[in-house]
């Protein structure tokens, strides 16, 4: 049996060094996870102990044979969390409106001037506000598809949902996107 194996053992037993030593062998990962959708280190440490406090009253679910680390399904509890965190932000959140019509509309530069890099400064910033409409499971479907690159059968597997609906996620996540960018797209 392998280290991480016995540890989990013993911490399902109740032994707190032993989940003490899952904690300090996983919480930076967990934390940078949380980081990368938060984009707040306070926000990201609140998400983290809230990922090992699930994962510690869960331990006894963990199934060594099924999955295929505890890494990753300390990973799924994190996306989980993340999601849990973005939906309570939403309810008590007031949406700020802005104008995607402010974004450039020249042509790129091989050499861009300050202004220019100040535009596509901005124009990023209202691109990210504008993913701010998707629903959290949404944006983090839509994070780890177009931005980290991932299959589609490894996010049903992180999420524990059917490619199908990772699929749905993503086909609704662009359908909303286009309501916003396309004016943009059509007047540059």
């Amino acid at each position: 049996m392998m280290k991480e194996e016995q540890t989990i053992l013993l911490a399902r037993e109740g032994s707190m060094s032993a989940f003490h030593q899952l904690y300090q062998s996983h919480w930076e990962r967990i934390w940078r996870i949380a980081l990368r959708y938060t984009n707040s280190k306070t926000d990201a440490e609140d998400i983290m102990q809230d990922t090992f406090i699930h994962a510690f009253k869960k331990l006894h679910t963990y199934k060594f044979h099924l999955s295929s680390s505890f890494a990753s399904w300390l990973n799924t509890i994190c996306l989980n969390c993340t999601i849990d965190f973005f939906r309570k932000q939403k309810s008590t959140q007031i949406h700020k409106h802005f104008s995607l019509h402010s974004l450039v509309k020249e042509p790129m530069s091989s050499n861009p001037s300050p202004s220019r890099i100040v535009e596509e400064k901005e124009a990023g910033k209202k691109i990210q506000e504008c993913l701010q409409i998707l629903s959290p499971r949404q944006r983090i479907i839509f994070d780890m598809r177009f931005n980290q690159h991932m299959d589609i059968r490894d996010i049903a597997e992180c999420l524990r949902c059917s490619t199908s609906n990772v699929k749905t996620q993503i086909f609704r996540s662009l359908q909303k996107l286009r309501k916003l960018l396309v004016p943009i797209w059509r007047e540059q």
